[in-house]
């Protein structure tokens, strides 16, 4: 026998035409809800003008200076290459302040070749002049006057002309030394300007102060500072000259540092306390090491007391 009621049934059955269309109109709205509504021009238009507009990544600069001292920002991106094309460039000037300093040296060596081989003919002729003369003067004039007056005043005149000779050749000859001698300091104080100009790349500015100092080193080699700029005008020995100077310096401050330094108050007295960290740590390990001898109950206390346990 059935225990169903019909008026139940049928009940049911509404409900559930009802659930089930109630779904289906569930799922259109669902579904209507989902498709994306057509967007006209005009309103594409206006939402693009209506977005604001996305601020540009800050790019990450350097300042570089220039050698007319313009200061100009640039790119990070391009700082290496910057900064290598800078030391190349440096690196050529300093070699070509080098060649042309090497190349005036070689042109002055030629030059001076050419005077002082013209000044050494001029010698050896100033030598045989003076060994001609010195024979009229060594001869016996008062039996040439006796033989033959007038002969005797010929070679007298020649004697003169000879003499005339030598004073003019040994004129000229000392006017060609004193040429050389002032062109060549005139070359070594170029060589020492360009060596100057050389080393300033390498080192950079170089201060009144610093120039004592390495005039003080050069000094107490021997060496005048007039030995030293016509003997050494080269760049790379300046700039060795001016680390040794620093180096003399350093060390000639050191004693003033250390005296300074023993006069200063210690930070610390003597005897004074060494603070409670370390006396409980101390006061630590000697109880931990009293447990371990006695394995008392009292010495394990005390240690958990100083641990805080």
């Amino acid at each position: 026998m059935s225990t169903d009621n019909p008026a139940e049934s049928e009940v049911s059955i509404e409900s559930r035409l009802s659930a089930v269309f109630g779904a289906d109109e569930a799922e259109q709205s669902e579904v209507a809800a989902e498709e994306p509504e057509q967007v006209t021009e005009d309103d594409a238009t206006a939402e693009v003008q209506a977005e604001p507009e996305e601020a540009a990544p800050a790019e990450d600069i350097f300042e570089y200076e220039a050698d007319d001292g313009t200061v100009l920002k640039l790119p990070a991106a391009v700082k290496e290459g910057v900064l290598r094309q800078q030391d190349y460039t440096k690196k050529a000037m300093q070699v070509a302040e080098m060649r042309k300093q090497a190349e005036d040296r070689l042109q002055f060596a030629e030059a001076r070749e050419q005077i002082t081989t013209a000044v050494l003919g001029e010698v050896t002729e100033l030598r045989s002049l003076e060994a001609e003369l010195k024979q009229y003067q060594n001869a016996d004039w008062a039996a040439l006057y006796d033989a033959n007056p007038g002969q005797a005043l010929r070679f007298q005149q020649t004697m003169r002309d000879l003499e005339n000779k030598v004073a003019t050749k040994k004129q000229e000859i000392q006017g060609k030394a004193q040429h050389l001698q002032q062109a060549a300091e005139k070359h070594n104080a170029n060589q020492w300007q360009m060596a100057e100009q050389a080393a300033r790349g390498m080192i950079g500015t170089i201060t009144a102060a610093e120039n004592q100092a390495m005039a003080r080193t050069v000094e107490a080699l021997g060496i005048t500072p007039q030995e030293f700029k016509s003997r050494f005008a080269d760049p790379r020995i300046i700039a060795l000259t001016h680390k040794a100077a620093k180096w003399d310096a350093l060390q000639a401050g050191k004693p003033k540092a250390v005296e300074a330094a023993n006069k200063a108050p210690p930070v610390v007295k003597p005897g004074a306390s060494k603070g409670p960290g370390v006396a409980s740590e101390q006061k630590y390990r000697d109880t931990r090491s009293s447990l371990k001898k006695s394995g008392s109950v009292q010495d394990a206390a005390k240690l958990f007391l100083l641990r805080g346990m």
